[in-house]
This record gives C-alpha cells, sequence and structure tokens, in this order.
C-alpha cells in the first residue's frame, strides 16, 4: 500500500529531473537542443527509472534479472541524484535570495552550468565508488571481557549478518568472505541473519555458492539465525507485497543444511559445556510466520547464567531486556550502518547501537554493518565487514 502511495511521487519527482537535465544539457551545449538527442536521453532515462517495475512485473527468467540488476544500480544513483540535486537547489536559492532576485528571475547561465557539472560529478563519482567499495570486505576487531569463568578462558568469534545473497551479491563476493574468516581461525562463526535478499531462486549458482559457504572452518562450527530477510516474499522499492500469512521457508533451510549452518531459531544451544549460544527468531519475520517470538525472559530462563551467554539477535532491539534477562553478549546486524550517506547519520537516532561496540548494563552489545548490500548495490560511508571478536573469560 506505502509503494502505491508513493509511486505519484516518485514519478514527479523523476519528471522534474528529467526537465531540470535537460535544461542544463541544453546550457552546457547546443547539441543538445536537438530534438532526437533529447527524445534518446528521455528514453534511456525512462528505461532506467522503470527498470524497478519491469523486473517486479518479469517473471524469473535472464531478461529479468538483468532488470533486477539495473534497478539497484539505479536506486543508488537516483538517491544521490536526488541528494545533489536538493542541495544544488539549495545552492541556487541561496544565491537568488543573497542577490535581491525576485521571483522568476533566474541564476546566470555560467552558473547554472556550474552548479549543474558539481550535481552530475557528485552523483557520477558517489556512484563508481560506492559500487566498488561495496565489492570489498574488510576486518573489524574487538576484544571484550566476560566475567564469567570457562575451561578454555579465551573464545575467538567471527560475526558476520546481512549477506543478502542474491542479484547483487553472489559466490564471488562468498568465497572473499570465506577466505578471510578462515585467515582468522575462529572458534566459532556466527551469521546473525538476513543471509538471502528475500528470494533464494535470486541467487545464480546456488548449489556453488552453499558448497562454498559450506567451507567455512571453526572449531566449533558455523550458526545462523533469522533475519527480516529471511523470507521469500516479492519486494518493489524495499516494500514488500503479499498480506497472507507466510509459511517456513524449506528452500532456505535446505540451502542453511548444505552450507553447514545450524539455524538456531529461538533456541540455545551448550556448546563444550562452557557456553550458551543462543539464536533469536527476527521480531519482523516472527509476526509472519509464527504469530511473534519469545520475550527474552523466556528464552534465556532455563539457561545456567554461570556459564557465558551469547545471543545471535538480528536486529539490535530489546538490548535492556536482553541484558535484565542474563545475555553476556549480543552479536546483530540489520543496520547496514546506514549503507550510503547521509542515510548512516539517521541509524544512530534510531537504533541504541547502530553499529560498533555498546555496553549495555552488564551486557555489551555488537553490531555489524554487514557482509552485503540490499537495495541498492553501492557503499558510500560505510563498509562491508567481517568481525572478528575476542572474549576473555575471568
Amino acid at each position: 500500500m506505502i509503494a502505491l502511495l508513493l509511486a505519484p511521487i516518485y514519478l514527479l519527482v523523476n519528471y522534474y529531473l528529467v526537465c531540470r537535465s535537460i535544461s542544463w544539457m541544453g546550457a552546457c551545449t547546443k547539441h543538445f537542443k536537438k530534438k532526437k538527442i533529447r527524445i534518446a536521453y528521455v528514453i534511456l532515462y525512462s528505461f532506467a527509472s522503470l527498470s524497478l517495475l519491469i523486473a517486479f512485473i518479469l517473471p524469473q527468467s535472464r531478461i529479468q534479472r538483468f532488470f533486477k540488476i539495473v534497478s539497484n544500480y539505479w536506486i543508488g544513483m537516483f538517491f544521490y541524484i536526488v541528494f545533489f540535486a536538493a542541495v544544488g537547489d539549495l545552492v541556487r536559492i541561496t544565491i537568488m535570495k543573497k542577490r535581491g532576485m525576485k521571483k522568476g528571475e533566474t541564476i546566470s547561465k555560467g552558473l547554472f552550468v556550474t552548479v549543474g557539472t558539481c550535481i552530475a560529478v557528485g552523483v557520477i563519482a558517489f556512484s563508481v565508488y560506492g559500487s566498488l567499495h561495496a565489492r570489498h570486505i574488510y576486518k573489524t576487531k574487538y576484544r571484550i571481557t566476560v566475567n564469567k569463568k570457562t575451561k578454555t578462558k579465551q573464545l575467538k568469534v567471527v560475526l558476520i549478518a546481512d549477506l543478502h545473497l542474491g542479484y547483487s551479491i553472489g559466490n564471488e563476493h562468498m568465497k572473499e568472505m570465506v577466505d578471510k574468516i578462515n585467515q582468522m581461525n575462529p572458534d566459532i562463526v556466527c551469521v546473525a541473519g538476513d543471509v538471502f535478499d528475500n528470494d533464494i531462486r535470486a541467487i545464480k549458482n546456488i548449489d556453488e555458492t552453499a558448497d562454498t559457504l559450506s567451507q567455512i572452518q571453526s572449531k566449533y562450527g558455523t550458526y545462523v539465525s533469522w533475519g527480516n530477510h529471511d523470507l521469500d516474499e516479492k519486494i518493489l522499492a524495499g516494500f514488500t507485497f503479499g498480506g497472507r500469512k507466510k509459511s517456513a521457508d524449506t528452500p532456505m533451510m535446505k540451502f542453511f543444511r548444505k552450507s553447514n549452518m545450524k539455524l538456531l531459531s529461538d533456541q540455545g544451544v551448550l556448546i563444550n559445556d562452557e557456553f550458551y549460544l543462543v539464536g533469536r527468531q527476527d521480531a519482523e519475520r516472527a509476526r509472519k510466520v509464527t504469530n511473534g517470538r519469545k520475550t527474552p525472559k523466556e528464552l534465556l530462563k532455563n539457561l545456567d547464567s554461570s556459564k557465558p551467554i551469547l545471543v545471535m539477535d538480528h536486529e539490535p532491539s530489546e538490548l535492556g531486556e536482553l541484558a535484565r534477562s542474563g545475555a553476556d553478549v549480543d552479536l546483530s546486524g540489520h543496520t547496514h550502518d546506514g549503507q550510503m550517506f547521509p542515510a548512516n547519520i539517521l541509524t544512530s537516532f534510531m537504533w541504541e547501537n547502530s553499529c560498533g561496540y555498546l555496553k549495555k548494563e552488564d551486557m555489551q552489545s555488537i553490531v555489524t554493518s554487514g557482509v552485503g548490500v540490499w537495495g541498492p548495490a553501492m557503499r558510500v560511508g560505510t563498509k562491508s565487514e567481517i568481525c572478528e571478536i575476542t572474549i576473555d573469560f575471568k
């Protein structure tokens, strides 16, 4: 419903951008004033801007996949076109006010061309950089202390989340991730949700990708919890469609088994008789599948609180409740750290811990910005990362 309400706004914004860009290019060169060139530009712009809808309507096929990939890059470009156009218009209005220009008057052709050129350069630079930057996976290290005794005294945990396997992220990206994880020589690997990007069929080489993930090496294995996108739903510009009750995704669970990932869905496991690892059902997914999830108190009440308790919870919410229920470490993802500037500024206001480390009462929260991307196939001002967490027990 929200997507349908926003559709007219999207079309109007694109109409405004087309008109402004045609005016700017016409001011830059007389060649762009030719009718044929303008028509070709409008067709090309329409192709990009409508790729979202075309990919949504078409059945699964190579053509649909092509439009989906185009649309993922277009979303990022559109975001920065709107952002820089808004900044450019703000600059234009400020100049007009300073010069005491009245309504209807226009700034000089030279200034108009300069502002438009800055906008174009900004959009291209941010889009190209964001597309390339998203392909590189970084390592982020944390060292924390949990005041509980264990035999080994130290545990090396690798935290990953938000792989978003599908149209933007595939097997090559996973190979890089697996190689870097194995170099860390972890004791345990925790995958805190959103392995998929809603459609498991979008994974190009699904068996190859599962085989790649199965090569992750660790002492105690790889464990995974559900994320909000680990559910088969149709999506248009980030909005899901289909109000009926969803069923648990058997193909996704089969993929986990092939990948040697042990699923923890609102359940915990005692590992090596030393520490607990608990996987929470994602809150949003649970509403669609199981009518809700267990509370932190219900989830942790039967565990031996003298042993360390690690919790995987896709969204970094209910931190206070988890801390008071006995969790020692909370491992999350979901936020992507905003993924693209300036969204990363906004996420810091939306989440108590939007990315990184936070001490909450006696619990420590670590949120990763994720390995993959959602929506725009870009990262600007954030990074794709693997978190290496060394836990000292005392």
